[in-house]
């Protein structure tokens, strides 16, 4: 094994002092650039959705009959929403202005159920149109003057938002 003159002596003590303060550096770079804070954000609100719904104009009611239930539902909200089910809304069902004025006051025109089942999906800041089938029945209390009426009916939806 050789040994190790002066000047060997003195490169290996060079290097190893500067591996040194290199790893020093190293760890207190590592250490002084860690960082901590706090970051904020901002949850968006989310917008009603307006419903509307109407008799179906292709399929007019008559007393004991069924017709489609047409709701259009328009959603302002940033993000797509999924409408799971339809119920009927709070308020009266009215005749178009023509109807009402030839005296269709009681309408006979209801749900069909309490809650119906759809599957709908609404895109971001758009407006969808959908038909339940036979989701309108008209009783036997309703007015002569009801006859080939299109009919407004307030209706609830429920739903989620969507990742679609």
């Amino acid at each position: 094994m050789r040994k190790l003159d002066r000047r060997g002596k003195a490169i290996l003590s060079v290097a190893a002092a500067a591996a040194v303060i290199v790893n020093a550096g190293a760890a207190w770079a590592y250490w002084k650039l860690g960082g901590a804070g706090t970051g904020v954000a901002v949850a968006g609100s989310a917008v009603e959705l307006k419903l509307q719904g109407r008799s179906d104009d292709g399929e007019p009611l008559y007393p004991g009959g069924t017709a489609g239930l047409t709701v259009t539902v328009t959603n302002q909200n940033a993000f797509p929403v999924k409408i799971t089910s339809i119920s009927p809304g709070t308020g009266r069902v009215t005749a178009d202005s023509e109807h009402r004025d030839a005296g269709c006051l009681e309408t006979g025109v209801v749900v069909s159920g309490d809650v119906l089942a759809v599957s709908w999906e609404v895109p971001k800041n758009t407006i969808g149109v959908f038909t339940v089938p036979g989701g309108l029945r008209m009783t036997n209390s309703s007015d002569s003057a009801c006859q080939g009426a299109t009919f407004t009916i307030p209706v609830t939806a429920r739903g989620l938002s969507s990742a679609s």
